[in-house]
C-alpha cells in the first residue's frame, strides 16, 4: 500500500455525505509528512467547514494548520492496516504530533473512513 493509495482513499472518505459527518466529528486541517529523511510526501486534510472537505498533494495551508502528523510510509501503513493505533505508535515515538492535541485524539475517525474506501486487497 502506498502513501498515494492512502491519501486517495481519504479523499473519497471525505467527500460527499460521509465527509461532512466526518466534519462535524473532526473540524480541522491537518498536514501530514510522510517519508523518511531523504524522500517525504505531504498531504493536506481540509475538514474545516462542510464546503471545503478535501485531501490536497502538498502543504495547502501555509502553517496555518491545525495539526501536522509526520510518520514513516511503514508506520502510516501498520495504522492502516490496524496493527498500531496512532496513540500507540505516538507513545513509542513513531508519530511526530504538533498543533491541537484533541484534534490527534479524533484521528482514528479519519483513519476508519479511509480504510473502507481503500481496496480489500491493499488491507
Amino acid at each position: 500500500m502506498t502513501t498515494a493509495e492512502v491519501f486517495s482513499a481519504m479523499g473519497s472518505a471525505v467527500e460527499g455525505a460521509g465527509g461532512k459527518s466526518l466534519q462535524r466529528k473532526f473540524k480541522g486541517k491537518v498536514v501530514f509528512v510522510v517519508g523518511d529523511k531523504t524522500t517525504t510526501s505531504t498531504y493536506s486534510l481540509d475538514l474545516s467547514s462542510p464546503t471545503s472537505c478535501g485531501v490536497s498533494e502538498g502543504d495547502v495551508f501555509g502553517g496555518k494548520e491545525d495539526l501536522r502528523v509526520s510518520c514513516s510510509e511503514d508506520v502510516m501503513a501498520k495504522m492502516m492496516k490496524k496493527t498500531i493505533q496512532p496513540q500507540q505508535a505516538f507513545m513509542k515515538g513513531l508519530l511526530q504530533i504538533k498543533g491541537k492535541m484533541s484534534l490527534a485524539m479524533k484521528l482514528n475517525a479519519v483513519l476508519a473512513a479511509t480504510r473502507k474506501n481503500l481496496p480489500s486487497s491493499k488491507l
